[in-house]
């Protein structure tokens, strides 16, 4: 029986080596590397780690705005230094956002600038 990618990629996600899943799969080590390194099986491992980032973005985007209402109770508290560090993580946060935004922006520029000259050749 002939492994699947889905069945390689579930073994390399579980800790396996590409030794013990040759073993396990009969296969060379050889085999293994080659079928890990094709086109195909790095789409799907591409895909996978997206639906794991976008699992754990859409974790972080639900309870963001819990962590934000703390960090501005926060700027009220007596110790100064408990709202000195509130601050700074709200201003460092933002910054970062804003950074990202840049970022993004930049990207889809270059999107558009890419399927422009697509087009034109």
């Amino acid at each position: 029986m002939k492994a699947t990618n889905d069945q390689l990629l579930s073994m390399m996600l579980s800790g396996q080596s590409q030794a013990d899943i040759a073993r396990e799969l009969n296969m060379s080590k050889q085999q293994v590397c080659r079928r890990v390194n094709t086109e195909e099986f790095q789409t799907l491992l591409s895909q996978y780690r997206k639906r794991i980032l976008d699992s754990v973005y859409a974790d972080l985007t639900a309870n963001a705005r819990k962590a934000v209402d703390v960090l501005v109770q926060l700027l009220d508290n007596p110790n100064p230094f408990v709202a000195y560090n509130a601050a700074c993580k709200i201003l460092n946060t933002l910054t970062d956002y804003s950074v990202a935004q840049d970022l993004f922006r930049d990207i889809e520029e270059l999107k558009e600038i890419q399927r422009s000259e697509q087009q034109n050749l």
